[in-house]
């Protein structure tokens, strides 16, 4: 589905983000034709380049960081590079340099926020899939150190991390949560005085849900970031009529927090790799400034300055396995070594086609194509960032399509390509081939539904809608039966041709982001998530239907099987480093 990219924004993001690979892109020495795309508004002024200034310099990962309204204390999620899948909070006095860890170690702790007058601090505790709760630390700033940490209300089981934001009169909290029996992140609203919870938002089925929020300073309105088929949306919610509305989409990058102008105009957010941006009201973008590094999570102090998460999540690079399933080999090897910068690897169809597989060895988002000689070809040429969701060989293996955010790219193996453009309000998701490699379907979600969009090769510009409600459709290139999800029930369906659908008895968790299939002749191959950040490769056999575990564990979800079934590509990443940076004296251009 479309949400194979979303990547993975907590760590809800933090896993789209680490599933994405976002590796910081040093544009000045390429030159100007190498900058990303800018947004659509024309820049009256001369753009100015913003350097992070450092904050922390820990190894491993300092991210969802929060600072004090007086600017002098700061708060954060860090996870060491011994142990990347427990996250503890820390607390820095910036001004006395001081910092102590402020949670232990055997669970998960996310989100943290300041209350406006200092003196507490709200998270969110998770233990995975067994319980999740909202708290509250009372803080001894004199004495630098924690008096309390009490429980403020439950949250649901199967919640991803959340950031949390407190209104400016310290009387309520807002945080994204997924109740237990729901299958979307929602936001809630806590009173601090009547230990009382209000949901706030209702996501269309369509959606992941929403999962970051920040509240105006003036305290009448909500931003909040929804994902959407895998790409992510801000939105306003007045908390006045409690009407909420659109902005803008973001489409070359998946930011993990965004935050409000001094005066309440403006949201300001990251726009892609190496540059901020900020939307108004009426949802006219405005480039603010160039970057010297990758931003995640961006908060505005009361000054002005601009304090984010920077860096890279993670390094990430294609291997090939065994399948042990029908090999006995002891194979596990990387296949294309650059500079470790790989984010998709997709086996051709055919024994003697191509690999494609997405790199940054040339500072952008490229294809490159990975013959069986050990030769190479760059397939595409972007000139401009683009966010590749995907990509997906046609059974003949002699042409691929390239998933971006609003479109798909359909390239013959010359680098000759046409284009498929989402309906306009329309996000496109997961495309797939039909068996005869003479059509193209795509799903579509508009206002909220999903539809399933045909095309045949022959008549490009003819758009027919084959299916409703259904997240996507495949078709198996070498047997006669498809396989779809419905949008609403969520469930599962294979159907031979000329047969009633059948209905399959394996789900995948709520809370999954990731969602990868291969359809073998007598089984579907999937990931299924089984930590906090890890992957297990599934078998669904369809004479027997039973499932079976392929590989334990996987890094991340995204997979793909060789035709003879005999070989697994997977990505493999290792933790990078994330520190939290600062940009001072920003107010002229917010």
């Amino acid at each position: 589905s479309g949400q194979a990219d979303s990547a993975n924004t907590s760590f809800f993001t933090a896993k789209v983000q680490l599933l994405l690979a976002f590796i910081t892109l040093s544009l000045i020495s390429l030159g100007w034709y190498l900058w990303p795309k800018q947004p659509a508004e024309t820049v009256e002024a001369a753009v100015p380049m913003l350097r992070y200034k450092p904050l922390t310099a820990l190894d491993g990962l300092e991210f969802y960081q929060n600072m004090s309204n007086d600017e002098r204390y700061l708060v954060y999620s860090y996870a060491k590079p011994q142990s990347e899948s427990v996250t503890v909070l820390m607390l820095e006095d910036l001004k006395l340099h001081r910092r102590i860890q402020l949670t232990e170690s055997d669970y998960s702790s996310f989100g943290a926020a300041f209350s406006p007058d200092g003196r507490y601090i709200a998270y969110q505790r998770l233990h995975q899939r067994n319980s999740c709760e909202i708290r509250l630390i009372s803080l001894d700033l004199n004495s630098f150190e924690s008096k309390s940490d009490e429980v403020l209300v439950g949250c649901g089981k199967n919640s991803v991390s959340s950031r949390l934001s407190w209104s400016p009169d310290g009387n309520y909290l807002v945080y994204p949560d997924m109740p237990d029996g729901d299958k979307q992140m929602t936001l809630h609203m806590f009173s601090m005085s009547t230990r009382s919870v209000e949901k706030l938002t209702v996501p269309p089925v369509s959606s992941f849900g929403d999962f970051s929020a920040r509240y105006s300073r003036n305290g009448d309105k909500v931003v909040f970031l929804r994902d959407a088929g895998g790409a992510p949306q801000i939105w306003v919610l007045d908390l006045v009529t409690r009407a909420s509305k659109l902005l803008t989409k973001v489409n070359d990058a998946y930011p993990g927090n965004v935050d409000w102008t001094l005066n309440d105009t403006e949201i300001v957010y990251a726009s892609s790799a190496s540059t901020i941006s900020s939307v108004s009201m009426d949802g006219k973008v405005r480039l603010l400034g160039y970057t010297d590094n990758n931003a995640n999570e961006i908060q505005i102090t009361n000054s002005g300055s601009i304090v984010a998460s920077i860096g890279s999540y993670s390094h990430v690079s294609p291997r090939r396995l065994s399948n042990p399933k029908v090999n006995s080999e002891q194979i596990n090897d990387v296949i294309f070594n650059s500079n470790r910068n790989e984010i998709y690897v997709e086996a051709n169809p055919t024994n003697n086609g191509p690999l494609a597989v997405v790199s940054k060895r040339s500072g952008l988002n490229q294809v490159w194509l990975l013959y069986p000689d050990n030769s190479q070809q760059q397939l595409t040429h972007f000139t401009e960032a683009e966010r590749i969701r995907g990509m997906v060989f046609s059974p003949s293996g002699k042409q691929l399509l390239v998933h971006l955010t609003q479109s798909v790219l359909l390239y013959e193996l010359d680098g000759t390509f046409k284009e498929i453009i989402a309906t306009e309000g329309a996000n496109i998701g997961t495309p797939s081939w039909s068996r005869n490699g003479e059509r193209i379907f795509y799903p579509e979600i508009n206002q909220g539904k999903w539809q399933i969009i045909g095309v045949k090769l022959d008549d490009f510009d003819r758009k027919e809608t084959i299916a409703y409600e259904r997240e996507f459709l495949l078709e198996s290139y070498n047997s006669d039966y498809s396989f779809w999800r419905d949008s609403n029930s969520k469930d599962f369906y294979l159907q031979r041709d000329g047969l009633e659908p059948e209905l399959l008895e394996f789900s995948i968790p709520d809370t999954q982001i990731q969602i990868q299939y291969h359809l073998a002749p007598e089984g579907i191959y999937f990931s299924r998530l089984i930590g906090e950040l890890s992957y297990g490769l599934f078998y669904y056999d369809i004479p027997t239907k039973t499932i079976v575990s392929v590989i334990d564990k996987m890094s991340l979800g995204r997979f793909s099987v060789s035709p003879d079934e005999k070989y697994i590509y997977t990505l493999e990443y290792e933790f990078a480093d994330i520190d939290i940076g600062i940009i001072s004296n920003t107010v002229e251009i917010l």
